[in-house]
């Protein structure tokens, strides 16, 4: 027998155990990255005053991003976030 037809299939799920805080956290990490600390500095040397415009936008933008996937989350209550959208 061929060694690859004897293995057995184990089924795995994903299981939904991040919290309110995790999932924040995480979203703020991906929005925000290491960038902000990096290129702020010479951001504002370029933009000046419009800079704190340009947050503001950038905000706005994140807000509205975050908020699609709260609704993707309570729509899908899986596990898999995008993922099971597109599935």
């Amino acid at each position: 027998m061929d060694a690859a037809r004897d293995v057995t299939r184990i089924e795995t799920r994903l299981s939904r155990d991040l919290g309110l805080l995790e999932v924040t956290m995480i979203g703020v990490g991906a929005m925000i990255g290491a960038g902000i600390f990096v290129l702020t500095g010479i951001a504002a040397g370029l933009a000046g005053p419009a800079l704190m415009l340009a947050f503001a936008l950038n905000g706005v933008i994140c807000f509205l991003t975050a908020m699609a996937y709260a609704e993707l989350g309570s729509t899908f209550p899986e596990a898999g976030g995008g993922y099971i959208w597109v599935k």
